[in-house]
């Protein structure tokens, strides 16, 4: 089959997961909801144009399609591990062609024990040690934390986990049973050296930062008494505005900061991600947790006042910024920029 695109128009490139499974939920008027994993997040004021502008693509196709005259791709498929065929077939058919928002080789580089060999090296960005391994005995965790030379504590997820779902901190040899209660068998995992952030009172501090192209944003910044930062699993304390709107000016200020978040994307290379980083702001340093295009970046906004400025100052200068560089495909990252191997061939890694 052959699909002619209109000059000016791209394609928009979504992908089956390679596990064949997406989320159902109920929707409110009872029908169901299909919630895809993993997947490129745009904001509401964004996602209708770009689907104006492009005809739609889902990968692998029933038959094969050859398109004909598109001027840009934009790439939905966020996670290296979970749509590895998706990303491969990609590179193959436009890799070298036209522009890709999201090109699939900066992707599978953002694989986490790739990223954290692409990230090394940055001053005052702490990158701990991760590997990848398959687990399908009952020792697989023993000897991958064996093998690499690791020590406790040490953390281990399966390798499609973007929520902190199965996320296991392994504090000693007693705790290996832990694993155990997951859904392990079969899977690839990330095992990834504990590293301690904690300040003098304490505290931990995260912090998400968003990139568009090399413009860099703070997303949020928030503190708890326990390691592990999550909406849906950390004890957080309050986060007082004022306290994050400081926090943020100095990540963006202070030189130290400024230079070494500065220089994550351009090791990094997609045209828009997140990344997610321990604060240690006592010994001006930060902790490497994930940088990748799969993070949630925007969230809903109440109708009250304080929701409302809160999106001002966080989530609409991210916005802005997605929108100019989306309208200027020229600019999007191409393969030669990247400078990588096909998919096919980092994936061999």
């Amino acid at each position: 089959m052959s699909v002619k695109i209109k000059k000016g128009k791209g394609i928009l490139f979504d992908a089956v997961p390679d596990s064949g499974q997406v989320m159902v939920k109920v929707a409110p008027h009872g029908r169901p909801l299909y919630i895809w994993p993993n997947r490129l997040g745009f904001p509401e004021s964004l996602l209708p144009k770009i689907k104006k502008q492009s005809v739609p693509f889902l990968y692998p196709p029933q038959t094969p399609v050859e398109y004909k005259g598109g001027s840009w791709i934009v790439n939905m498929c966020a996670d290296a591990d979970e749509y590895r065929n998706a990303l491969i077939g990609l590179d193959r058919a436009f890799g070298d062609k036209i522009p890709i928002f999201n090109h699939p080789r900066a992707v599978a580089m953002t694989r986490r024990d790739l990223s954290a060999k692409r990230l090394a090296g940055i001053p005052n960005l702490v990158v701990p040690k991760c590997v990848r391994f398959m687990a399908d005995e009952n020792n697989s965790f023993q000897r991958a934390f064996e093998a690499n030379g690791f020590n406790y504590p040490v953390l281990v997820r399966p390798a499609k986990s973007q929520t902190g779902r199965d996320l296991v901190k392994i504090d000693n040899p007693f705790d290996w049973p832990k694993v155990y209660k997951t859904h392990w068998q079969g899977k690839s995992h990330f095992m990834t050296q504990y590293v301690d952030y904690s300040n003098t009172s304490g505290d931990f501090i995260k912090s998400r930062i968003v990139y568009v192209g090399e413009r860099m944003f703070v997303r949020h910044v928030k503190r708890a008494e326990n390691w592990r930062i999550h909406n849906q699993t950390a004890s957080s304390k309050t986060t007082d505005e004022a306290w994050e709107a400081s926090i943020s000016e100095q990540l963006m200020s202070d030189p130290v900061f400024h230079n070494m978040l500065s220089e994550v994307p351009v090791r990094v290379k997609l045209d828009f991600f997140g990344l997610d980083i321990g604060v240690d702001l006592e010994n001006r340093r930060a902790i490497l947790f994930e940088a990748n295009a799969a993070m949630s970046i925007f969230f809903a906004t109440g109708a009250d006042e304080r929701s409302q400025a809160r999106a001002t100052r966080l989530q609409h200068p991210i916005v802005r910024a997605l929108e100019e560089h989306f309208a200027t495909p020229k600019n999007w990252r191409s393969g030669a920029d990247i400078g990588e191997e096909p998919v096919e061939r980092i994936f061999q890694s």
